[in-house]
This record gives structure tokens, C-alpha cells and sequence, in this order.
């Protein structure tokens, strides 16, 4: 089924690092298996701002830009999933291939077609879901849960792999370094994981008041603090070094926020090997991380007002951006149709 849309849509391209236009383009037709969704509401948030400012090697330029979104089913394709026009949904940017070597292993997340057909486009006014995304990870949305709150699948998922990962047995005290949304989020579900005490450390005295409120207790200072789980959340170099050193003999450190391609980290040998300091890296999410992240969204006890900073227009999605990068905010709710 189908009804009649727009030709044409405003939608950002994101043309070069720190350039964004918003241009008029054709309102694409979902192929066999799409769907094409009316978006309410897309997040601008720390990928979103490496991006703007650096580039990202899995986001082209020029191009269409944003992949967190909630919105409602414009159109079906031949072959869709079973979802009906009008119907709100949820989803997520990438899906598997599910054959490969790594897939079969359960390591979805580490499929090299991970990001074949990965969904961009989500600062504009409707967005095509490609067929392997729309099978696996596109979900419908309940009137309980708003478009903000739904927009939030996609960071929440990579939020459950890393928790997922990590071994919880003996913890007694876990760090997240780093309080920007991702720390955060990481602070609302670790309770799901752990009963151990749970710190918070970061450089912005504001954010420490709310990552109380999110349950951290919060440091000042970490001379000489050692934690059993240390996640680190603040994608620089000195960060990584920061979370190795407090990490306890036998504990685990994650890194979770991405360095720049040619960033080197020179791990200490000594408590790597001595210690026994495990090392882990997280990226991406597989299909069942996202399933997990739907179902504690769909808790709805997440505070998604403390987490998105403001609303703005699609014509402000580069101040927002810039804020971003001045470390004003958390994230921003871009609306495309202010």
C-alpha cells in the first residue's frame, strides 16, 4: 500500500568538514523491500559532530547526513515488512549481512557489509530504509514512547554491546570516564548489569550534577582511584590513557569512544601482561543489541529531556553542531519541518 507524497523535500547535506546546506531534493520511492518514512525527528549528537568538524570515513561527503531518527511510515515497497501507513516506528542505520564468516560467529556488529546500505539521510523530511535494514531493524513504535525517546535506539544499542561485553563477575566498582550522552547513557543501564558502586568522572563541573541524577557518584579527582571496570567515554587520547591508568590489577578497561584512524595508544606492557589488565573495544551493535536497547527504552524511564539539550529547525542544524563542538549540550532534536 501507498498514498501520494511529495516530489520534492528539504534535506541537509553535509558538503565538507564544517559546511552544511540544506537543499531541495526528490522525495525518493521505496524499491522492493523499503520503506519510506515521514521523519519527526532526527538527533545531532558526537558522531554527528565528528563528522562536521573532522569527516567520518563511514559518512561520504557531500552526502546526506543523520542516521538517528523516529518517524512514521509514508510508504511501503513490494515486498516490505508488515508495518501499515501512518504507523510510528523506531530504528537503527545498519544491518548485517548474516552470511558471512563473522555473522555466523555472532559477531554481527564486525560484518564488512555492516554498512553497505546504511541509512544517511536522517536530517530531512522523509528517509528511505534500504531492505536488510527495514527487515532486521526497523520496529514499530508505541504512542507511549516519543519521537526524542525512539531517536535514541540507535546510541542506546551501542550503549547494550558494550555492556554486553564486558564480564561482571568480582566487579565491586565501575568508572564511566566521560559524561557527555554516551556516559550517560551508559549510567541509566548499568544498573541493569551490576550492583556495584558506580562513579562518574568528567572535565565539565555541570555535567557532574547530572550524572548524579543519573545515579554516578561523581569525582573530582582520580589520583589514585582504581576501578574494577573503567569505561571510557571520551573519544581522546588522553582519555584512553586516563582510563587505563585507574584501571585495578585484573580489571577491564573499555574504550569506547573512537579515536581518529591514525591515533596510536601506547598501552603499558607491564600491567598489561603483570596485571592482567584487559584491553576491549567497542563498536557498532549487533540485531540482538538493538532488540535489548528497544526493550529498556520501552521501560520508559529514561530521562530523555535531560539528554537532549534543545529543539531546533533544520535551517539551525549547524549551530547546533557548533555548540556541539563547544561543548554546549549533550545533543540536539532537529525538527524538519520548522
Amino acid at each position: 500500500m501507498s498514498r501520494i507524497s511529495p516530489r520534492q523535500q528539504r534535506s541537509a547535506f553535509l558538503v565538507r568538514p564544517g559546511q552544511i546546506e540544506v537543499r531541495e531534493t526528490p522525495v525518493p520511492r521505496p524499491g522492493p523491500g523499503q520503506v519510506l518514512l515521514r521523519i519527526e525527528c532526527a538527533l545531532a549528537g558526537g558522531t554527528d559532530r565528528k563528522a562536521y568538524v573532522r569527516g567520518h570515513p563511514q559518512i561520504p561527503m557531500p552526502g546526506p547526513f543523520g542516521h538517528r531518527y523516529a518517524g512514521v511510515v509514508e510508504e511501503l515497497g513490494d515486498d516490505a515488512p508488515p508495518l501499515e501507513i501512518g504507523q510510528p516506528v523506531m530504528g537503527v542505520h545498519s544491518a548485517p549481512c548474516l552470511v558471512c564468516p563473522l555473522c555466523r560467529k555472532q559477531r554481527q556488529h564486525l560484518c564488512p557489509d555492516v554498512m553497505r546500505e546504511k541509512v544517511l539521510g536522517a536530517f530531512g523530511q522523509y528517509l528511505c530504509i534500504p531492505a536488510p535494514v527495514a527487515r532486521q531493524n526497523l520496529f514499530p513504535r508505541p504512542s507511549s514512547l516519543s519521537a526524542e525517546q525512539a531517536a535514541l535506539l540507535e546510541p542506546l544499542a551501542c550503549v547494550v554491546h558494550g555492556l554486553e561485553q564486558l564480564d561482571w563477575r568480582g566487579v565491586d566498582r565501575v568508572l564511566v570516564l566521560g559524561l557527555g550522552s554516551m556516559g550517560l547513557l551508559f549510567a541509566y543501564l548499568l544498573p541493569r548489569y551490576t550492583q556495584a558502586a558506580l562513579f562518574g568522572a568528567g572535565r565539565r563541573p555541570e555535567r557532574h550534577m547530572l550524572a548524579r541524577r543519573f545515579g554516578l557518584h561523581t569525582l573530582d579527582q582520580l589520583d589514585g582511584e582504581q576501578f574494577d571496570v573503567v569505561i571510557e567515554c571520551t573519544g581522546k587520547l588522553d582519555g584512553w590513557q586516563q582510563a587505563f591508568d585507574c584501571t585495578a590489577p585484573g580489571g577491564q578497561v573499555q574504550f569506547f569512544g573512537g579515536l581518529p584512524r591514525d591515533a596510536v595508544f601506547p598501552a603499558d606492557s607491564f600491567r598489561v601482561h603483570y596485571e592482567e589488565v584487559r584491553i576491549l573495544g567497542s563498536f557498532h551493535f549487533s540485531p540482538a543489541d538493538v532488540v535489548k536497547a528497544r526493550a529498556f527504552l520501552l521501560q520508559g524511564d529514561l530521562r530523555c529531556n535531560d539528554l537532549i539539550t534543545a529543539r531546533l529547525p533544520l535551517d539551525r542544524l549547524s549551530e547546533g553542531l557548533e555548540r556541539l563542538n563547544a561543548g554546549e549540550g549533550l545533543q540536539y532534536a532537529i525538527d524538519p519541518w520548522r
